[in-house]
């Protein structure tokens, strides 16, 4: 009885970090294209930011890189998608050499994602604006790499 008392204060006053990995890009490739160390995984909304796929933070706890994996669906509706209530259209550009197609969002000055489509198969990968910075966790170059790794796997 006290060992799961003592397990669920854990949980409760503890951060999650305790997503299951993925085949399609794994920690050390994060690491080794962001050049950041202590790269981990973290479940869905153990973080601020922490979403519902894959979710990379770095040493100091805060969001990296989330990716998203679906259906072509995914990418179709993405690139589709319009402006709304102030927040901006997310296609910018078509971003060649990725996948069968890929584009870069969301428009305006940054882009920090990166939506791609392979076959019936889609993924997104979003690096996190830094205001401190005003730059992205992540380039659209390290975006593209990170991509055309998990694509090759998807």
């Amino acid at each position: 009885m006290l060992a799961a008392i003592a397990a669920v204060s854990a949980l409760a006053h503890g951060p999650v970090f305790a997503q299951q990995s993925d085949p399609r890009l794994t920690i050390a490739e994060v690491e080794r294209v962001s050049g950041v160390k202590g790269v981990q995984l973290v479940s869905p909304g153990a973080v601020p930011g922490a979403g519902p796929g894959l979710n990379f933070v770095g040493p100091d706890k805060r969001m990296l890189l989330m990716v998203n994996f679906g259906t072509a669906d995914l990418y179709r509706r993405a690139k589709e998608r319009n402006a709304v209530a102030g927040m901006p259209a997310p296609f910018h550009a078509d971003v060649p050499g990725v996948g069968d197609e890929a584009f870069d969002s969301p428009s305006g000055p940054l882009q920090y994602v990166l939506y791609v489509r392979k076959g019936s198969n889609a993924a997104s990968f979003t690096a996190y604006f830094v205001a401190r910075t005003q730059k992205a966790t992540l380039t659209m170059d390290q975006l593209k790499q990170l991509a055309t790794i998990a694509v090759a796997r998807m």
